[in-house]
């Protein structure tokens, strides 16, 4: 404080020198030096008093807080637990509930379960059948079997062996038939004048009811069954002589009675006797057939002088019916065949199974057209065989009937081509980095998106063949462009180091500036994106080459490329107007030296002239470039499109421009582009007979796009007609590729309107004003123009310089006529010769003028027609 007092002093106003006294100038300098000090320390002291203020007043804030929660918690903590309380209660209930109704459920299916098992058992029949059940069946069906068929049931079986019981377990015969009631006795000789015997129950086994299934029985019957179908398949047996009671020869199919339950009695090759006899019983496969037929034994009668008697071979109950009934006549001998008989339930006497029945009909079906082939084809031969016979009538004029396809034979060459279109949704990738659309960017990824939509929702799309697209490689794209150029722009090159940066070494260098939405781009509209432009750019010309490609070999009829970025301004060595790389210019460049097409038109219709398409191909003679364009005297984008630009060297008149330079008051529309494609476009083309078309197929002459943009009006309908015109030339060999087009709803219509005259459907007439309407004066002018220039190059095109101020409907009558008299072809031309021929003999007597106005109704361009209807 000692040292504070004299610095106030000396710092005070009263003590400071002023400023004129030099001497004094140190002592004003440290009185304000302390000056500037004590106010740094009382504000440091007054913020330390307010921060220590600022710090109580809000732990009092937070001590308050904590108490008006601390007051809202007991208010509302008990309302929380008493609503808590009360889900959980409801919960429980609930849960409670569900169970008690399982509970239900289950007890109340268990009584139906126990209440169907006694209803069953009551009304049902069990699957296994007690001893006095069984006996009391067999008892009543042997005594119906007996009474239907008539059959004797004596004792003539001789030892069952095994047989076995209805539960499946195997009996074996112990000798005495009353042991058990399975058991059957010997077969004793029979005297063939005694009467028949009575059938008694005990004779007969007991048989499987259709209760008693036996799986394993019935796989084993059917393998024997396909054994015995298939010769290759049966097993080899040793050969045996058979004795058997019944002789002769009978069908396989007898019907029973005739030797169809006999026993078979065998001997072995040493002519011992078998120690027992086989039956078939309708459980049991019959393993006796297939064995090798053995000739009858013949037994003499005995002699009359011989009194002793003569034991029998065993004889069937049949044929002792037989003869006992016969009343003493000679016993008629049965024929037998090679294989046993079969019993009465044999499965072979059955209708055979569906599958098997099916076999056999595919196998007649089979059999039948083989031989009805062949007779056919000995019938052939024998009426080739007659007619070069000598007749005396000569043979009646026979029409040839017209050729139909087979069945069997496939439908070759019958396929229409198709209608290709090319689309992939990785284009729609490549954009400005700011990621802004339209007005900042027309040309962004929904003008596809747009477009791609539009078709699938009307169906077009799937009439169409969509093409898969790849992306064009670096000789394709250096087929048009420079190497340097190919590198910058297919994703090989180097950003440079700022706006305007040079080349260096290394490789090429882009050439980038800042856009104004802070994006890069080639130029100040056309944006660049170093992940997504450059593949785009390639899928894009890959997708329409492959389109053209397949067009022209024939794959396909024509096709549509839905592709972007657009390509007519991309010129060999610079990039611009949204273009990197010439989609038209790839396709038809390399359309000629990989295919050899000498001829190929290139028809821009885009409101922008294609500058770049028309550098590239300015010279070449195989390529004829075509463009109707707004050009304003060279003051619309890209300023290049004059009518004087006609081409050079080889290529001096394969360069056609018709530029409008109208402005956009009023906007051109329908009558200006119908106009110049009947006064210049088709009469240059039809002259030139094109090979293939290419379109580069911009909309922003559409009706929608404002005057920086296109500025006219043309309807999709029109866009349709013109499709439809140049589908006249190279046999419909048109392939399209989209380059502007900013409206996306007028976009939308165009690209419609445009896919359905591919497809062959009718489009629809344009508006009947623009029909009516002669074209705008300065339009008129624009035409001559192009036609006085083009004249010395395509003579045709004078014909056509009349129409130039006529409207659609006008001019629709001269043009047809115009077009037979230009006929090329010597076909054509003999058969125009011809008709005018005739016409001249029929109607000699009339004016000439008469002959031109029927020529004007044989043919009229289809475009014309619609118009005029």
């Amino acid at each position: 404080m000692a040292h504070e007092g004299p610095a106030r002093t000396e710092g005070s106003p009263h003590h400071t020198p002023s400023p004129p006294h030099l001497p004094h100038l140190p002592v004003t300098d440290s009185g304000f030096h302390h000056q500037i000090m004590q106010l740094k320390k009382q504000q440091q002291l007054q913020q330390e008093i307010l921060l220590q203020h600022f710090q109580q007043q809000r732990q009092q804030l937070a001590r308050e807080h904590e108490n008006q929660m601390r007051e809202h918690l007991k208010s509302f903590v008990p309302q929380l637990w008493e609503q808590q309380k009360k889900a959980m209660e409801e919960a429980a209930l609930r849960e409670a509930r569900e169970a008690r109704e399982a509970r239900e459920a289950r007890e109340r299916h268990e009584r139906d379960r126990v209440e169907l098992m006694r209803k069953k058992d009551i009304h049902e029949h069990s699957a296994n059948a007690s001893t006095q059940v069984k006996q009391k069946l067999q008892e009543f069906i042997k005594k119906k079997q007996a009474n239907a068929n008539g059959t004797v049931t004596t004792a003539s079986y001789r030892n069952w062996g095994i047989v076995k019981s209805s539960s499946g377990e195997s009996i074996t015969s112990t000798g005495a038939t009353a042991t058990h009631p399975y058991r059957l006795t010997a077969p004793l000789p029979l005297n063939l004048n005694a009467p028949p015997p009575q059938p008694s129950p005990a004779d007969y086994p007991l048989r499987k009811t259709a209760s008693e299934p036996n799986m394993l029985k019935q796989r084993l019957k059917a393998r024997v069954i396909e054994r015995r179908a298939s010769p290759l398949a049966r097993r080899p047996l040793r050969t045996r002589h058979k004795h058997r009671n019944c002789e002769g020869g009978s069908p396989r199919g007898s019907p029973p009675g005739g030797c169809a339950a006999a026993p078979i009695r065998e001997e072995e090759e040493n002519g011992s006797r078998a120690a027992e006899f086989l039956f078939s019983s309708p459980s049991l496969p019959n393993i006796s057939l297939g064995r090798p037929h053995v000739g009858p034994r013949l037994h003499p009668p005995p002699a009359a002088h011989t009194p002793a008697p003569v034991v029998l071979p065993p004889v069937s109950e049949a044929e002792a019916l037989v003869v006992g009934g016969a009343g003493g006549r000679p016993v008629q001998r049965l024929g037998r065949t090679h294989s046993a008989p079969l019993p009465l339930g044999d499965p072979a006497l059955q209708p055979p199974p569906v599958h098997h029945y099916l076999r056999d009909q595919i196998r007649k079906t089979v059999l039948t057209r083989a031989h009805d082939a062949a007779v056919q084809l000995r019938e052939e031969e024998g009426e080739v065989i007659d007619l070069t016979s000598k007749r005396n009538d000569p043979p009646a004029p026979v029409e040839p009937a017209p050729l139909t396809r087979a069945l069997s034979s496939p439908l070759v060459g019958a396929r229409v081509p198709a209608t290709g279109l090319a689309y992939d949704p990785l284009m729609l990738k490549h954009g400005c980095a700011c990621g802004q659309h339209a007005p900042t960017h027309p040309e962004h990824g929904g003008r596809l998106q747009s477009v791609w939509a539009r078709l699938c929702e009307t169906g077009l799309a799937a009439r169409t063949e969509r093409t898969r697209p790849r992306k064009a490689t670096l000789d394709e794209l250096q087929s048009v462009h420079t190497e340097a150029h190919v590198q910058v722009f297919a994703g090989r090159g180097r950003d440079g180091a700022g706006v305007g940066a040079g080349g260096g070494a290394g490789g090429a260098v882009r050439q980038l500036v800042r856009l104004a939405c802070g994006g890069l781009g080639v130029d100040s509209d056309t944006a660049w994106s170093d992940l997504h432009t450059a593949p785009a750019a390639r899928l894009a010309a890959g997708a329409l080459l492959d389109l053209a490609l397949r067009t022209a070999r024939g794959h396909l009829r024509n096709g549509f490329a839905v592709v972007r970025p657009p390509g007519h301004h991309a010129e060999p060595n610079q990039a611009m107007g949204f273009c990197f790389f010439n989609n038209v210019a790839i396709a038809a460049r390399v359309l000629h030296t990989r295919l050899g097409l000498q001829r190929i038109l290139i028809v821009d219709w885009d409101v922008h002239h294609g500058n770049g398409t028309q550098q590239i191909f300015y010279e070449d003679p195989h390529v004829l470039y075509m463009s109707i364009h707004r050009h304003d005297d060279g003051n619309f984008f890209p300023g290049t499109g004059a009518a004087t630009e006609c081409g050079a060297g080889p290529g001096l008149g394969y360069n056609v421009n018709v530029p409008w330079s109208c402005g956009t008051d009023p906007p051109l529309g329908d009558a200006e582009y119908l106009a110049a494609f009947r006064s210049v476009i088709m009469p240059i083309a039809k002259e030139y007979d094109p090979e293939i078309v290419l379109v580069s197929c911009g909309f922003d002459a559409a009706a929608g796009h404002p005057a920086p943009l296109g500025g006219y009006s043309v309807s999709a309908a029109c866009f349709a007609h013109m499709t439809r015109d140049l589908m006249q030339l190279a046999n419909g060999k048109v392939v399209m590729s989209l380059e502007g087009g900013y409206d996306l709803a007028a976009m939308c219509d165009c690209a419609q309107e445009v896919v359905r005259a591919l497809l062959g459907d009718r489009p629809p007439a344009p508006p009947y004003a623009e029909l009516c309407r002669a074209p705008h004066p300065r339009a008129q002018h624009a035409l001559a123009a192009t036609i006085a220039v083009q004249a010395q190059h395509w003579p045709t095109i004078k014909r056509y310089s009349s129409l130039v101020g006529m409207s659609a409907l006008e001019a629709a009558p001269s043009v047809a006529a115009a077009r037979l008299g230009a006929l090329q072809s010597e076909r054509d031309a003999a058969d125009t010769a011809a008709a005018m021929a005739t016409l001249s003999m029929h109607q000699h007597n009339r004016p000439v003028s008469t002959s031109a106005e029927s020529s004007r109704s044989v043919s009229e361009e289809p475009m014309e027609q619609d118009e005029a209807k």
